[in-house]
């Protein structure tokens, strides 16, 4: 019984903190994948997002999150990578939910 309690106990904590790591990863993937353009404030302020006119994802809190979804995966040609393939639609979700939460 108490074994079955304990991994009970394991598996809600681990449910838990699966929304927490995936809002690590989508500001960890932002950094990695983003930042270099739109900026670590994604104002798209760095000489690279100033160059290819990055845009300012601070206001993307109000797009749908679906068409966040859309804008990482498919990117924006010539300039924006599309994203679709090169990353999990788990990562995908990730960085948009990120995005959307206003980058924090």
């Amino acid at each position: 019984m108490n074994r079955i309690v304990a991994a009970l106990a394991v598996c809600l904590a681990v449910a838990l903190a699966a929304p927490a790591r995936a809002a690590d990863d989508g500001k960890a993937l932002f950094a990695q994948k983003c930042a270099s353009c739109h900026g670590p404030d994604g104002k798209g302020k760095t000489p690279m997002g100033q160059k290819l006119g990055a845009k300012d994802l601070t206001h993307e809190d109000k797009e749908p999150l679906d068409e966040i979804v859309k804008d990482i995966e498919n990117g924006k040609p010539p300039k924006m990578a599309a994203y679709k393939g090169k990353l999990s639609a788990e990562q995908i979700k990730a960085v948009a939910a990120y995005i959307k939460g206003g980058l924090k």
